[in-house]
């Protein structure tokens, strides 16, 4: 395994006969992609996100391999943030071996510091997006596996998240017209993909910033899921079963709020009959309010806003007056025993 700062163990991309050419992860990932056609369907033009690390490194070797099964066009990204002392060699070791594995790669390089991991993300993704754009790519995939999604799903635990927040880091979701973000190793572990690479014999880069214990996810990382994992060593798995249960119920949840809506007639309407909501679950009432407050609105209420608008359902206002002032200069009002939402002073 590599070391930040230094090349990684053997050359980019080195094959050696004892290398296996079909192995038990590539048996895995084809299944997988043949029960889910919608995934990366036949034919795609692929954008691959690689870091060099073990998720990315496991992913597009993977991919390669099967691409004569699945005839996809593959190109590669790679993001410089500059964050650390050697990104410069570790882009270059990803151009490297995408030269020795015969696949074109495109290399972004921040030109000012990104203060922060949710901004580099940012970044990261806008030159994706980008650049998706320009090559005509329909997908952008990553090496995104189930220990992230169990991580992800105690992130948004400890925010105190719903069921939205706690589903994330889906298979799949749309980044801009016509370009989705694919995420086709989740049902893969970080230790499967390290197992990956080590049968394959390929060359990790180790990125020095995932021991940076100021970052959340890598405290979770390191601390919080390995106790887990001595409660139930199947821990990762069940969490990010869990999150796929929860991204499920989200979405029926999201259906069922937008019907509801349709039929109060409020999807085209910034007024809404109390009365039709409190009718409601109010797991169904509160979905309602935050898609009709984001349709009208471009923003979210937050929780105490929500249960704020919630409470006022059972207690009808027969007076105009305010009930919350929402981001964007955005109000809500009771007039006329109807809720109202309003842009700017009364």
């Amino acid at each position: 395994m590599g070391h930040a700062g230094s090349p990684p163990a053997g050359s980019p991309g080195q094959r050696v006969q004892s290398i296996p050419s079909w192995s038990r992860w590539h048996h895995r990932l084809h299944r997988s992609l043949l029960a889910s056609p919608d995934l990366l369907p036949s034919g795609a033009a692929l954008l691959v996100a690689m870091s060099g690390g073990q998720d990315s490194l496991c992913l597009l070797r993977l991919l390669q391999d099967l691409q004569r099964l699945h005839h996809w066009s593959l190109q590669v990204f790679h993001g410089d943030h500059r964050w650390q002392p050697d990104s410069g060699a570790n882009a270059a070791h990803v151009q490297s071996l995408c030269a020795t594995w015969g696949l074109p790669c495109h290399l972004e390089v921040a030109s000012s510091h990104l203060p922060s991991e949710a901004a580099a993300r940012q970044w990261r993704y806008g030159r994706a997006i980008a650049l998706c754009r320009r090559l005509d790519c329909s997908q952008l995939v990553t090496g995104h596996t189930a220990t992230d999604r169990a991580e992800t799903l105690l992130f948004h635990l400890c925010r105190g998240s719903g069921s939205h927040g706690l589903g994330s880091l889906r298979p799949q979701r749309p980044l801009a017209p016509g370009l989705q973000l694919t995420r086709p190793l989740l049902h893969f572990t970080r230790q499967d993909t390290l197992q990956c690479c080590q049968a394959l014999k390929l060359p990790i880069w180790s990125d020095a910033s995932n021991e940076d214990q100021r970052l959340a996810r890598n405290r979770i990382r390191q601390r919080v899921l390995p106790e887990l994992e001595q409660v139930n060593g199947a821990a990762v798995a069940h969490m990010a079963a869990c999150a796929q249960q929860l991204a499920e119920e989200s979405d029926l949840l999201d259906q069922l709020a937008r019907e509801a809506l349709s039929t109060m007639g409020a999807n085209q309407s910034t007024s809404l009959s109390p009365q039709a909501l409190a009718a409601l679950p109010r797991a169904l009432a509160s979905r309602c309010l935050v898609h009709w407050i984001r349709d009208h609105t471009g923003r979210d209420p937050d929780r105490r806003q929500l249960n704020q608008l919630l409470l006022s359902l059972s207690h009808p206002k027969t007076t105009d007056q305010t009930m919350a002032i929402l981001d964007g200069g955005w109000r809500w009002r009771w007039r006329g025993g109807c809720i109202h939402l309003q842009r700017g002073e009364p």
